[in-house]
């Protein structure tokens, strides 16, 4: 098929039909092309159909046809050729070769040229060859823009609609590839072609398009620059909004809103509620009042309003919203807003609950939520985590922590799969179960948390929480499982780290962990200067932590033997009438409880022992405390012989660790510590059955709840080894046999297990007495 010529340009006389003449014989003129560089005479008049025609026009195009080089004239019957094969790109640069020809110089060769590209660009765009389609309409706009003013419109409207809708594909194959720069440029090109035009409406879609795309690169302040360009387009001839035509409106609402998210994403928190007051009313106006856009915005701005502390006006806002909502719901109809809205309206009630102390309210928002979620969008794992995680620390802070923990870890389950291991929102939820888990007194599982998070925790950027906090609570958790020198290691970085942020109360804080922790260790001197700066900063002032640093100043006294020293410092803490003190008393009472049964005054031991627990009763409920004064309590009576007191007092702290509720681990090694002094009481009063029985129920407890290999299970397993020697000491040889050759198996496995520990001198005592205790059963074995 032949390609198909210009037509007779506007203006342009004396051609006399020659350029259909010329269409029709294009073919002929492709073949002989090569014979136009021998001379414009051997015929090439009459394929051109111009050889009647004495127009100077028609002259100069026979000329300038004539003057093209072999290689040009070469290049065009190649171009021809591939036009006709359908070879856009290389159609296209054998066109492109021309451009700086001679014959360009001629209005009718650049016609035929810029036909010619249009020919290219066309069918390439119906081959989804769009690279080519619109560098073929530029180049045909470039060549007829040389004759603006005697071109036919109708070309230039064909080729500048064929670069915008070019353009605009391109820009949409960007996108959909997340090459927003690309498409950017692509679409300021159609907004320029668009304006050229004069076409405002599709020339600010692509403008707000192009806003959206500087928005997926986060660069806010650019785009709301173009929006406000927008804006002022559209308001263009425009007296008021009350004339403005709806397909304007509908493209100022939207600028508006991204406007208001730019301003929002910018924290330029009043421009953004301006913008929201300007907005609301024209949504009002286009969709309604009750409409999903309108309910939408209420839902953006009251979130908006809590940012910047308003929140009467977003509980307003929310209250109306949630009225329409529950009306909407008993209707029985869909929700008036998106489910992602609706999570958003419910986030910023919960947000309003917090910040105004209600969180028992924050708690049931966030339960509805989480229903909600399960029955609207119960594929966003991202969204429902979010939300079992928010939940659950709101529990924890409640002090609800066995129902925060199913739903911290599942949260925490659910972003293992979403996230990578540097993820922020893992490390989150991460420190929130293992925080709990201490709470909760799971060591174990407590400790293989902080190993991880502790791994990870320097590796996140713009992590939700503070390392220096993190360091601090796995201090403790090492301290408390006896593990001195991973304690030390973490407060050390905890203090490091808190130097650069200024936070004076956690400083404190952390030096007395620190403290307690170099006395754990025997680093005496580091302790007590710890102690010192700690109590010279906090003398003023004299808050809570100051009183704790006194106590525990007091037990590293007693501890190096400066026991009236330790006395005057505790009763100065007892006699004083700040309640900053209170929470230390009950533990200045045990102490002086217990220095007084040291020195056999077990009456004044006793009265101490019930201060202690007035204060654990009575000014906060510590079951943990609790238990621990009774069990001492128990020692004491123990003393003096009372073993019915003892029993009794003992029995009572075991009924408060059955009740519902208690099952955890934390309670049943309580269980496990009462147990034990059950035991030592039944030993005492000579029941060797009976305190061999609550040793067993301990140890059984320990294996399950500690593991068999545990330093705990360990030393009960040497206990309860010892009471069955003491047990074998009043029966005949042949009848202890068998008991003697039970508690030395058992001994030598606990012996063996302390020695595979690599910790000598932190287990020297246990495998001291373990060894003596085998040396006697060899002299009885002989």
């Amino acid at each position: 098929a032949a390609a198909t010529a210009p037509t007779k340009a506007n203006g342009k006389k004396g051609l006399k039909g020659g350029f259909e003449k010329f269409g029709h014989n294009i073919e002929k003129f492709g073949k002989e092309v090569a014979g136009v560089g021998l001379g414009i005479k051997s015929g090439f008049e009459e394929i051109l159909g111009l050889e009647d025609s004495d127009d100077e026009n028609a002259s100069g195009l026979r000329a300038s046809i004539s003057n093209m080089h072999d290689e040009e004239a070469e290049a065009l019957k190649i171009a021809i050729s591939h036009i006709q094969r359908d070879n856009h790109r290389t159609a296209l640069n054998h066109l492109l070769s021309l451009k700086e020809c001679e014959a360009m110089q001629n209005w009718a060769f650049r016609a035929l040229m810029a036909d010619y590209m249009m020919q290219v660009a066309d069918s390439a765009l119906e081959s989804s060859k769009t690279g080519v389609a619109v560098e073929s309409y530029e180049e045909a706009l470039a060549i007829l823009k040389q004759d603006e003013d005697t071109s036919e419109e109708e070309d230039f409207s064909k080729a500048r609609k064929g670069c915008i809708k070019g353009h605009k594909m391109i820009a949409i194959d960007c996108e959909g590839f997340g090459d927003f720069r690309s498409a950017i440029e692509q679409r300021k090109r159609a907004c320029e072609l668009l304006e050229s035009e004069n076409k405002v409406v599709p020339a600010c879609h692509q403008l707000i398009s192009i806003a959206y795309n500087l928005g997926k690169v986060e660069e806010y302040d650019k785009s709301s620059v173009i929006l406000s360009d927008v804006c002022r387009k559209l308001f263009k001839g425009v007296t008021s909004l009350d004339y403005m035509p709806s397909d304007r409106l509908h493209l100022l609402v939207k600028a508006y809103h991204m406007r208001a998210i730019c301003f929002t994403k910018m924290a330029k928190w009043k421009l953004a509620l301006d913008q929201y007051d300007e907005l609301i009313p024209l949504v009002a106006k286009e969709s309604g009042r009750g409409s999903l856009d309108y309910m939408s915005l209420t839902i953006r701005k009251a979130a908006l309003l809590v940012t910047l502390k308003n929140y009467a006006a977003a509980t307003e806002l929310l209250r109306n919203y949630f009225q329409m909502a529950d009306i909407n719901d008993g209707a029985g109809n869909e929700l008036i807003v998106g489910p992602d809205d609706h999570s958003l309206a419910l986030d910023t009630s919960a947000a309003i609950d917090l910040k105004l102390g209600k969180v028992d309210d924050a708690i049931t928002t966030f339960e509805k939520k989480l229903a909600f979620l399960e029955e609207h969008l119960p594929q966003d794992k991202e969204m429902k985590s979010d939300a079992m995680h928010k939940l659950g620390c709101l529990l924890s802070y409640k002090k609800n922590h066995e129902e925060a923990l199913p739903l911290l870890q599942s949260a925490l389950d659910t972003r293992k799969f979403l996230f990578d291991g540097r993820n922020k929102f893992l490390i989150e939820s991460s420190w929130a179960v293992a925080a709990t888990n201490q709470t909760l007194g799971d060591t174990d599982k407590a400790l293989a948390d902080y190993e991880i998070l502790l791994e990870k925790i320097d590796l996140v950027e713009d992590s939700p929480i503070n390392s220096v906090v993190v360091h601090n609570s796995a201090g403790k958790l090492f301290f408390e499982d006896g593990k001195i020198e991973a304690a030390v290691s973490s407060f050390t970085k905890a203090l490091e780290g808190v130097e650069s942020q200024g936070d004076d109360a956690l400083k404190k804080n952390i030096m007395l962990n620190l403290a307690n922790a170099l006395a754990a260790k025997g680093e005496i001197d580091g302790a007590f200067d710890l102690y010192e700066d700690l109590e010279r900063m906090g003398k003023r002032k004299r808050t809570q932590l100051y009183y704790f640093t006194l106590y525990n100043k007091s037990l590293l006294l007693i501890k190096v033997g400066e026991k009236e020293q330790a006395k005057d410092i505790l009763n100065d803490i007892i006699e004083t009438r700040s309640s900053k003190a209170d929470d230390t008393k009950g533990n200045v009472y045990i102490t002086l409880g217990i220095l007084s049964v040291e020195e056999k005054k077990i009456e004044s031991g006793l009265n101490y022992y019930e201060d202690a627990l007035a204060m654990f009763v009575d000014e906060r409920y510590d079951i943990s405390s609790i238990t621990q004064t009774k069990k001492l309590m128990a020692m004491a009576y123990l003393e003096t012989k009372k073993y019915d007191v003892a029993i009794t007092i003992l029995e009572d702290a075991l009924t408060e660790l059955s009740q519902p509720g208690m099952e955890r681990k934390f309670y049943q090694l309580m269980k496990a510590e009462v147990w034990n002094c059950m035991s030592k009481v039944y030993q005492r009063r000579g029941d060797h059955s009976s305190a061999k029985n609550f040793a067993k129920l301990a140890l059984q407890t320990y294996k399950s709840e500690l593991g068999e290999r545990h330093p705990i299970t360990l030393r009960n397993v040497s206990n309860v080894s010892v009471l069955l020697l003491e047990e074998a000491e009043g029966l005949t040889k042949s009848e202890a046999k068998s008991i003697i050759d039970a508690a030395k198996f058992e001994m030598e496995g606990a012996l063996g297990a302390f020695l595979s520990l690599n910790d000598s001198w932190a287990y020297r005592f246990d495998v001291a007495s373990l060894k003596t205790n085998l040396g006697l059963v060899a002299v009885w074995q002989g």
